[in-house]
């Protein structure tokens, strides 16, 4: 291989590791959870926002949100709910994760109000266990 090549194969394998996340560490990747959980919200789009969350939460959120939605599925739920979450989560602040093991706290922060979003590991990923203002 020449050295052009080389230097071009090692580029790209640096390029690939930072799309693919390669190195992130445990805090980056629940504070990374985090921001796509909002990000979904603020979206409408259910079906990624629920999918963030573990088997209990989304279960409790469909609860908590059937009044409202007048549904009992998450995704649909989310969707719903997108005209009011998308205002609130503008201008909110995501802080780098505490992590202890398989769970982690992340604090979620608007204008002065704080408020911890509870996540736990599930088959290696991140998953919400308690979205921010639910505890």
């Amino acid at each position: 291989m020449t050295r052009a090549r080389a230097r071009i194969a090692i580029a790209s394998l640096a390029a690939a590791c930072a799309l693919a996340a390669c190195g992130s560490s445990p805090a980056d990747d629940a504070t990374s959870t985090v921001k796509s959980y909002l990000d979904a919200f603020a979206k409408g789009d259910g079906k990624k926002a629920c999918s963030l969350m573990t088997a209990p939460t989304r279960a409790l959120f469909v609860v908590h949100a059937r009044p409202l939605t007048h549904t009992g599925d998450c995704a649909t739920a989310v969707a719903r709910l997108k005209p009011a979450l998308s205002r609130a989560f503008k201008g909110v602040h995501v802080s780098q994760a505490k992590v202890a093991g398989s769970d982690a706290v992340v604090n979620v922060s608007a204008g002065n109000r704080l408020s911890p979003t509870l996540l736990h590991k599930e088959g290696g990923t991140w998953k919400v266990n308690a979205g921010p203002g639910t505890q």
